[in-house]
C-alpha cells in the first residue's frame, strides 16, 4: 500500500488532477457528529463534513469513507468543488442535512463510535487522504462530550497537529457544511516523539510516534540508528491510514534476551517540525512472562468523587515482556475468574523496572497526578470490578497461567488517614509477597496520595546483610508525608523454620506494642511498625527499644536489640 502511495505521489508531478486526488490533506475531514444524542439542533444522525482544500475541482466516484472496520462507497460522481464543504451522512438523512448545506447520502454509512473511534477517507485508488483517530477526551468539555454536539477542527493549516479538534461552540451543537465555529489560528510547533518499539522478531521493528509524521523523512532507513552494533536498518516504511507507526527491518538480527536502544533524527511530523529531545527509546525480543515476573504494585479502589480507579504492575524480571501477552480479570468468592480484559489492543513492550498504570481515563490521572508519566499508561475500557471495602484481582498471561493476585483489604491503609477516599494502596517492597498486608500502605500526603505509573513514596528496599536484622530509618515519622515514614524491621535469616517475636518498649521498659507474636518467619523479609500501639493509638515522640527474639525447634536461639527513634507530623 505503502509503495503505490509512493507512485501516486510522483505521478503527481505530471498530472496535476491525479495528484490532488492521491494527496495527503488534499481533502479534510473537518467537522462530524458522533452521538447525536441528545438532539442540541442537528438533526439526530451521525455526519462527516469534508473539505476540497486542494484547490481544484474533484470527482469522488468510488472514494470510500470508513471507521477503521467498515467503509461505505461513494456511487455518485459528486464533484467537490475547490475550498468547498460537503456533508456525508446516511441516505436517509439526507433531506434534514440538506438545509443546512451541501450533503451526500453514502449507503452503509459507518457507525461512529461515541467514545473512541478511527475516521478514514480514501481516494478511489485506495489511497488515505486523511484519517483521524478520535476519543472523547478532544472534546474538552464534560457535558458536550455527553452527546449532541460535534468535534471541530480548529486551524485547518495544521490538519495533523495535536490539539488541533475541539467540542463545537455553535448554538446548533454544530456547522455541517459551513466554517467551523471554533475556526482560528492554531500553529503546530510541536516536534514528534519516539513513543516505543515494538519487536515483532529479531529482524522487523514496529516504532509509534505520538502524531503523524512525514512519509518520506519517516521511510529513509538512514534517520534510523540501533545501537550495539546492529547500525542502520536495511528499510523503513511509514503505515498508513494515521502514518504514525514506522516498520523497520533491520540488517542484523537482534539477540534473546537483550535490549537494544533505538535512535532517530531527522523524521519530520505533516507540519514539517524535526524530531528532536524525545527521539531514542529500548527495545528487545519479548519473552513469555510467568509467575512473579510481573506484580501489583498499586491500586486506587476507593477515588474521589468523579474519579476513577487505577491499578499500577511493575516489572520486576530481567525480561522485556510482551503487553499483548497480558490479561486482567477479578475474582469471586468460589476462585472462578469474572470481566477478563485484555490489556492492550496494540502491543507494546513492558521492560524490566518499568511501571504500567491501568485506567478508564488516563486524562483524569493526568489532571490529578501532575507526575505522572503519560507513555506509562494504558487506558482499558473497563477494569474490573474494585469495590471499596476489599475485592480480588488477578493478573494471567496468554495461556491462563497466574502472573500475580492481589487480594486487597481497605484495612491495609494506615491507621492514621480519617478518611480513605483517593487515597491509593502502595506497594513497599516488591520483592516481597503480594499478600503479605504489612507490605502495602497508604500512599504519602506529599505524593498526592498517589503515585501512577511511577516510584511509589513509600518504596523500600532491603539494605540488611545475610544473616542480620537491621531497622530502617533509625528515626522515623508517621506522618504521611513520603519520607520516613515507618520504622522497617529488615532480616535475612540463615536457614527455614524461624519462630519469632518483636517487642516494643519504651524507655522506662513497658511493652508498648507486641509487633509479632511466635510467627513463623521467612528467611527474608520485613515487619514494620507505624508508631502506633496495641490499641492502635499514636505514641509519644521518643526513643524506643525493640527487642527481637527468634528460635528453631532444635533449640537455637537468636536474640537481638535494636534501637529506634520516633518523631510526630502532620496526618490526614
Amino acid at each position: 500500500m505503502y509503495r503505490s502511495f509512493l507512485i501516486f505521489y510522483f505521478v503527481s508531478l505530471f498530472s496535476p488532477q491525479f495528484s490532488i486526488a492521491q494527496s495527503r490533506y488534499g481533502v479534510l475531514i473537518t467537522e462530524f457528529l458522533a452521538d447525536p444524542s441528545p438532539v442540541i439542533a442537528l438533526p439526530e444522525s451521525s455526519f462527516i463534513e469534508l473539505n476540497n482544500r486542494s484547490g481544484k475541482d474533484l470527482h469522488l466516484l468510488n472514494w470510500t469513507i470508513g471507521n477503521g472496520s467498515n467503509s461505505a462507497t461513494i456511487k455518485s460522481d459528486y464533484l467537490l468543488k475547490a475550498d468547498s464543504f460537503l456533508i456525508l451522512c446516511p441516505a436517509a438523512s439526507v433531506m434534514a442535512y440538506a438545509v443546512l448545506g451541501p450533503t451526500l447520502g453514502v449507503a452503509g454509512f459507518p457507525a461512529l463510535n461515541n467514545d473512541a473511534g478511527d475516521i478514514i477517507l480514501r481516494s478511489d485508488a485506495g489511497a488515505v487522504i486523511h484519517a483521524i483517530h478520535y476519543d472523547r477526551s478532544w472534546y474538552e468539555n464534560d457535558v458536550k462530550s455527553q452527546g449532541g454536539w460535534s468535534l471541530e477542527m480548529i486551524d485547518m493549516d495544521y490538519p495533523c497537529g495535536r490539539k488541533n479538534w475541539t467540542a463545537s461552540i455553535s448554538s446548533l451543537g454544530g456547522t455541517p457544511g459551513k466554517k467551523n465555529s471554533v475556526d482560528r489560528e492554531n500553529p503546530d510547533s510541536d516536534p514528534p516523539a519516539l513513543q516505543q518499539a515494538v519487536s515483532s522478531d529479531s529482524l522487523n521493528l514496529v516504532l509509534l510516534f505520538d502524531e503523524p509524521v512525514d512519509s518520506l523523512s519517516a521511510s529513509s532507513s538512514s534517520n534510523y540508528l540501533i545501537s550495539d552494533g546492529i547500525g542502520t536498518p536495511e528499510t523503513a516504511e511509514s503505515l498508513p491510514p494515521f502514518f504514525d507507526h514506522v516498520v523497520v527491518h533491520l540488517q542484523h538480527p537482534l539477540a534473546n534476551g537483550k535490549w537494544y536502544t533505538i535512535s532517530v533524527e531527522q523524521v519530520a511530523d505533516c507540519s514539517g517540525n524535526e524530531i528532536s529531545l524525545q527521539n531514542t527509546c529500548k527495545v528487545g525480543i519479548p519473552e513469555k512472562a510467568n509467575n512473579g515476573d510481573i506484580v501489583f504494585n498499586e491500586i486506587l479502589f476507593n477515588p474521589p468523587a468523579f474519579g476513577y480507579d487505577y491499578l499500577e504492575l511493575y516489572n520486576r524480571s530481567s525480561k522485556v515482556i510482551s503487553c499483548s501477552d497480558l490479561f486482567l480479570a477479578g475474582k469471586n468468592i468460589d476462585g472462578s475468574l469474572k470481566d477478563p480484559v485484555a490489556l492492550v489492543k496494540e502491543d507494546r513492550a513492558f521492560f524490566p523496572g518499568e511501571y504500567l498504570l491501568l485506567t478508564e481515563n488516563i486524562a483524569w490521572v493526568l489532571d490529578n497526578y501532575p507526575p505522572a508519566p503519560a507513555a506509562q499508561m494504558v487506558a482499558l475500557p473497563a477494569l474490573p470490578s474494585l469495590p471499596d471495602d476489599l475485592g480480588k484481582v488477578v493478573l494471567l498471561n496468554a495461556t491462563g497461567d497466574l502472573l500475580d493476585e492481589l487480594d486487597y483489604d481497605h484495612h491495609w491503609h494506615s491507621p492514621l488517614l480519617s478518611n480513605e477516599s483517593g487515597v491509593s494502596l502502595e506497594r513497599i517492597r516488591p520483592d516481597l509477597p503480594t499478600s503479605q498486608a504489612s507490605n502495602w500502605t497508604s500512599a504519602a500526603a506529599a505524593a498526592g496520595y498517589g503515585t501512577p505509573g511511577y516510584k511509589n513514596s513509600e518504596f523500600s528496599i532491603d539494605s540488611t546483610g545475610v544473616g542480620f536484622i537491621s531497622v530502617e530509618p533509625k528515626i522515623f515519622s508517621p506522618d504521611m508525608d513520603g519520607y520516613r515514614d515507618f520504622c522497617f524491621i529488615n532480616y535475612h535469616l540463615p536457614s527455614a523454620g524461624f519462630i519469632g517475636s518483636i517487642t516494643i518498649y519504651n524507655v522506662w521498659g513497658r511493652i508498648v506494642r507486641q509487633l509479632v507474636n511466635n510467627a513463623v518467619w521467612a528467611t527474608d523479609g520485613n515487619y514494620r511498625w507505624d508508631g502506633l500501639d496495641d490499641q492502635q493509638n499514636p505514641l509519644p515522640m521518643g526513643h524506643y527499644i525493640l527487642y527481637i527474639e527468634l528460635f528453631l525447634p532444635d533449640g537455637t536461639v537468636k536474640k537481638q536489640t535494636l534501637v529506634c527513634v520516633l518523631a510526630r507530623g502532620n496526618r490526614k
